[in-house]
């Protein structure tokens, strides 16, 4: 048994716990963003990172911080969309505490995603 802490919950996590994860909405909306705007400043829709904030309502540090999460693995997405990613993988986790390595492999190990 380990107590994991999720934002500002704190979960019990069983071995052997065949209990579905909730998906993370917070975190899938966050991706889904992230992905949304690197495509409109990759064909030009949008010209800058602060045009896309200012059209979104947000300072330009927020929309830097999400945008790393397009070079996310597509299993860790599938996992997230599915509510199978880690309890402690959190969108503060994401884009706050941890250094995404870039190699989707290296992604699942950092991450601890599991691969089924």
């Amino acid at each position: 048994m380990q107590m994991k802490r999720r934002s500002i919950e704190m979960r019990i996590v069983l071995e052997g716990d065949s209990t579905p994860n909730r998906v993370d909405l917070p975190l899938l909306k966050a991706v889904a963003r992230a992905r949304r705007w690197a495509g409109e400043l990759i064909s030009g829709k949008v010209r800058s990172v602060n045009d896309l904030a200012r059209r979104e309502g947000i300072d330009g540090r927020s929309v830097r911080r999400l945008i790393p999460l397009v070079f996310l693995s597509p299993r860790i997405i599938e996992a997230i969309a599915e509510g199978r990613q880690p309890v402690d993988l959190t969108l503060e986790a994401l884009t706050r505490r941890i250094d995404l390595p870039l190699l989707w492999s290296a992604q699942l190990q950092a991450l601890g995603v599991n691969m089924k």
